[in-house]
């Protein structure tokens, strides 16, 4: 007769499986979302609705520049933005990502923008891509946890299962640790300062050129995404591979909920008109 796995196991069982899909994918905001001290902005700031249209009005100039790209609507930039950030200037999301844009380290590097990129980013990075190995690790071993296993050897996977899941909690707290160090550092040496000075610091926290960047990532994936705007903020967020493989909308919790959230944005500005 096949003996039932203990409790003990199926409660490892259940722990292994428990981690989240969104592991590295936070997007806590900064504080300081709507402190936006360029004087161009901050008269503007007093009153969202004249706010958004002087982003919109940098939107369009920056949509009618690429527009031999891929022709956008202003409109579905602007949702965009205002999922990513609000039109907050300092905004610095949990992995990095920064300005009204929410550019990437990487990405606004690759596009041009100079960034503030210490050495230990990319450890960080390393750190987060180790959590998910050993978090993985573990679900496959407590996939292996079976009615047709002998208790010595659930007993052996359950060990397994605990000590991979202890090793990726490590390297989870490691990669937090660095990446709350790098938002920290990077919000100190741009507050306040001017876009002349933010030049020489960290381009992603001057508004037009954020824009700028921006609309030119969509630009150009929107020419191979046949102009679905779910597909395409899902672009945005995952990234334009994730989306080509995925067929579609890539099944990344914070993906799903990030392009509806566009899509609400666009749906209320188009109504608004």
């Amino acid at each position: 007769m096949r003996k039932k796995i203990p409790l003990i196991l199926s409660a490892l069982l259940f722990l292994a499986f428990f981690v989240p899909q969104s592991f590295g994918r936070d997007d806590v905001r900064s504080d300081v979302s709507q402190d936006l001290s360029a004087k161009p902005y901050s008269q503007a700031e007093q009153e969202s609705e004249l706010f958004e249209k002087r982003f919109l009005e940098l939107i369009k100039m920056s949509v009618e520049k690429y527009k031999d790209i891929s022709s956008l609507d202003p409109l579905f930039v602007l949702a965009l933005i205002k999922a990513e950030s609000n039109f907050g200037k300092y905004e610095i999301s949990s992995s990095g990502a920064a300005g009204p844009a929410q550019l990437m380290p990487f990405t606004a590097e690759e596009m041009g923008m100079k960034v503030f990129f210490p050495y230990y980013y990319q450890i960080a990075l390393d750190e987060r891509e180790m959590a998910a190995k050993y978090y993985a690790r573990a679900k496959e071993a407590a996939s292996k946890i079976s009615f047709e296993n002998s208790p010595e050897e659930n007993e052996r996977l359950a060990s397994q299962v605990k000590l991979y899941r202890e090793i990726g909690s490590w390297h989870e707290a490691q990669a937090k640790s660095l990446f709350q160090r790098y938002k920290e550092e990077l919000l100190s040496k741009v507050k306040d300062k001017t876009d002349e000075e933010l030049m020489e610091i960290d381009q992603r926290f001057i508004v037009p050129l954020a824009i700028d960047v921006c609309v030119r990532i969509l630009a150009n994936n929107a020419r191979k995404l046949n102009g679905d705007h779910r597909e395409l903020a899902s672009s945005y967020n995952a990234g334009l591979s994730a989306v080509i493989s995925s067929g579609g909308i890539p099944f990344i919790n914070q993906t799903v909920t990030f392009q509806n959230r566009v899509m609400r944005f666009y749906r209320e500005y188009l109504k608004d008109g």
